[in-house]
């Protein structure tokens, strides 16, 4: 993965564009899931949260529409 910063580029948007793609291609995330150890829990635990966050967010906007 590289980022090429051109002649006439601030080397603050190149930086910008490099953690765009970091964060696309989940680099950060696979790193943490292969350095330490997860539970078997904490994946059904943060699986939990992640749905609860999107039922609240439906409900919301449900009550938005009406």
């Amino acid at each position: 993965m590289s980022v090429i910063v051109h002649s006439n580029e601030n080397i603050d948007s190149a930086l910008k564009r490099l953690h765009r793609e970091v964060l696309r291609e989940k680099i950060l995330e696979t790193y943490r899931t292969k350095a330490f150890r997860v539970r078997k829990a904490d994946l059904e635990i943060a699986k939990r949260k992640e749905w609860a966050k999107m039922k609240r967010r439906r409900r919301s906007a449900a009550r938005r529409a009406k």
